[in-house]
């Protein structure tokens, strides 16, 4: 059957992933799906392709990740030398234009014993590009910090200059998670879902802009060998075949949602067999149609999403995502309170 029907889905991906290789492979599986690609992952090709999407400039799949360092003086280390300790107001001062990239907690009272910053990759990459034009000593810093724990997404530190007398460590998963239980203003862990739904309810998830997004693709996926995939209307989701991926029996309803399905997938056929691209045929095809979309973000991002989007207000099958994602942050020992 070229056209099926399905129904929408929540998988849970978890925190992103602290280690570089974990990294690259959770950044792989979100742009094939973009693409549609994923037949093309293997146990080696993640390092690959995801140097190909730096290397064209394709660095909102990156975002899909996280590096949060807990940076502390060196015991001795002279606070008046020239080569003092990074303050927490250095920080702060250093990365002002650069602040709502990234989180930044203080250790000690007012930072005296260093602190911890988070950010995904691709922010980092641009950090880091901001900090060789502006502070020469924390961009060596950071850069041979990023490059001992990162060596394949970033490049080694330049050799000139006195090292900064800091060491830095990468907290794990559970760390940031512990740290985020005791106190939910310590917004630390990236949350990563996968969403199936109806690309005109991806139109509202990408509203929530504080997310990251990586989308199923209509302009380079074609669907003519893959057949057009909707998500089942509530009106007949009596009739759905799970297994078959079709609406089944003889009822009006059920065959005018056929006939319409079938209809607009051989019009896109059509205009595919008359030599436009996949990008141009798409725009007859419906806001049913299934996409799959990463969305990642802080737990502050995804409370505000819950809130905004587990109402009666809503629609329901955004609604849906909403409470599926609240269920998961429950189980996770984070309770996001019901609306009023």
């Amino acid at each position: 059957m070229a056209v099926h029907f399905v129904k929408m889905g929540v998988l849970p991906y978890g925190p992103a992933p602290s280690d570089e290789v974990s990294a690259l492979k959770l950044i792989e599986i979100c742009g094939r799906t973009a693409y549609k690609s994923e037949d093309k992952i293997t146990d080696t090709s993640a390092k690959s392709f995801v140097l190909m999407l730096k290397s064209h400039g394709h660095l909102s799949v990156l975002e899909h990740s996280n590096i949060v360092l807990k940076v502390e003086p060196v015991p001795g280390a002279d606070p008046a030398g020239e080569n003092r300790p990074l303050s927490y107001e250095w920080v702060l001062e250093s990365l002002k234009d650069r602040l709502g990239f990234h989180r930044i907690f203080p250790l000690g009272p007012g930072g005296a014993s260093g602190c911890i910053l988070a950010g995904n990759i691709r922010a980092w990459l641009e950090t880091l590009r901001y900090l060789r034009a502006c502070e020469p000593a924390g961009f060596r810093f950071f850069a041979a910090q990023f490059h001992r724990f990162f060596p394949n997404l970033f490049e080694p530190a330049p050799e000139s200059g006195d090292p900064l007398p800091h060491a830095a460590s990468l907290m794990t998963e559970q760390d940031q998670l512990g740290l985020l239980k005791r106190d939910p203003a310590l917004d630390l862990p990236v949350f990563v879902f996968r969403f199936v739904c109806d690309r005109g309810i991806t139109h509202e998830v990408v509203r929530h802009r504080v997310l990251s997004f990586t989308q199923e693709s209509t302009r380079y996926v074609n669907y003519k060998n893959k057949g057009m995939v909707l998500i089942v209307p509530e009106e007949v989701a009596g009739f759905h075949d799970e297994k078959a991926g079709a609406l089944t029996g003889d009822d009006p309803l059920a065959q005018m949602w056929r006939d319409r399905a079938e209809r607009l997938f051989d019009w896109y056929r059509e205009d595919l067999a008359r030599g436009l691209r996949p990008e141009t045929a798409r725009d007859i095809l419906p806001n049913l149609l299934k996409s799959e979309i990463f969305v990642s973000g802080r737990f502050s991002g995804w409370k505000h999403f819950v809130l905004l989007r587990d109402s009666s207000h809503a629609h329901p099958r955004i609604r849906f995502l909403a409470r599926e994602v609240r269920k998961y942050f429950e189980q996770m020992g984070l309770p996001i309170a019901e609306n009023g």
